[in-house]
Formats: C-alpha cells, sequence, structure tokens
C-alpha cells in the first residue's frame, strides 16, 4: 500500500490556469519554475494532513507569499479576488492528490449544469463565484435553504436579491 505524504487533496476540474492567478513577470514568481499554463486548482474545498502541514510548515510558507504579494504584487488581476488562493496555488504546485469531484460540486452560482438528481447525490457543494445562495438567486438555493443553521448570535441574516435586483 502507497502512503500519500501529500499535504493537500483538491478537486481536479481544471477550469483556470496559473497565470489567472499570479503575475509571471514578477521576477518571485519567474524564480518558482512554473508553467503559467498549468491547470490551476480550486481551493475551495481542501482535505489537508494536518501532522504534513506542520511538519513542512505549510502556515508559515503560506503566510510568507502572502506578505510578499504586499511587497511585490504578485497575484493577477484577472482572477484573483482574494489573497489566499494564489499563495495556495504556489505552495500546493504539483504537489496535491485528487479528490472525488462528488466531494466537491462546484459552480452552483453561475447556471444550472446539474441535475437536480445529481446535487442531490453529491456529497459537498460550493457555491463558487459571485452568486451565493444566502445573497441573491442562485441555482439550487432551495438546497442551501434546507442546510442553513442560522446564525446563533443574530448577526448574520441571508437577504437574497432576486434576478433583475440592483
Amino acid at each position: 500500500m502507497k502512503i500519500n505524504l501529500s499535504p493537500v487533496k483538491y478537486n481536479l476540474g481544471c477550469v483556470n490556469n496559473y497565470i489567472g492567478f499570479l503575475d509571471f513577470k514578477k521576477a518571485a514568481i519567474k524564480k518558482l519554475g512554473m508553467r503559467a499554463n498549468t491547470c490551476s486548482f480550486n481551493p475551495g474545498v481542501i482535505i489537508a494532513n494536518l501532522t504534513e502541514w506542520k511538519i513542512q510548515n505549510i502556515t508559515g510558507r503560506l503566510e510568507h507569499w502572502m506578505e510578499l504579494n504586499t511587497q511585490e504584487d504578485l497575484y493577477s488581476k484577472t482572477l484573483a479576488e482574494s489573497i489566499t488562493t494564489p499563495p495556495l496555488l504556489i505552495v500546493f504546485y504539483k504537489r496535491h492528490s485528487n479528490i472525488d469531484p462528488m466531494w466537491h460540486v462546484r459552480h452552483l452560482g453561475a447556471g444550472n449544469r446539474y441535475s437536480p438528481q445529481f446535487v442531490k447525490a453529491a456529497k459537498l457543494l460550493h457555491w463558487n463565484g459571485h452568486y451565493k445562495p444566502w445573497g441573491r438567486t442562485s441555482s439550487f438555493s432551495d438546497v442551501w435553504d434546507k442546510w442553513f443553521i442560522p446564525d446563533p448570535t443574530g448577526k448574520f441574516h441571508p437577504v437574497r436579491r432576486h434576478a433583475g435586483d440592483n
């Protein structure tokens, strides 16, 4: 039996390349020797081996890239919506495993790509993108509603905007 010591598993499904997240004109990125056209993974759902995470100082490495970005503006403006995705892509470049796609059904906020039966069979649903079920009308918001647990502090209240609202 082979033991996988990769600190992270993720759902493959190539949608974007690294060039969409990192500025390959920057010296710090060039120095990594990464290929800009490599399929990037979506770190919206990861499974981490915490023992390996600690041994490999993943937190420190991620913080290094986040700090360096504040000084050198390393992230591409195309897809990098947050400060977390690009450093995860750097640290786990070619150092990850795939998870079963049913454990990360993505793009629920971007149209109707899935049948209701498929969504019902999924293990984990991810409304990535701008169309979150708690903020506006999105595909399968009824499924989200079924599992929604109200904020016990009462501070978070979903406000669902409907299509066409500004």
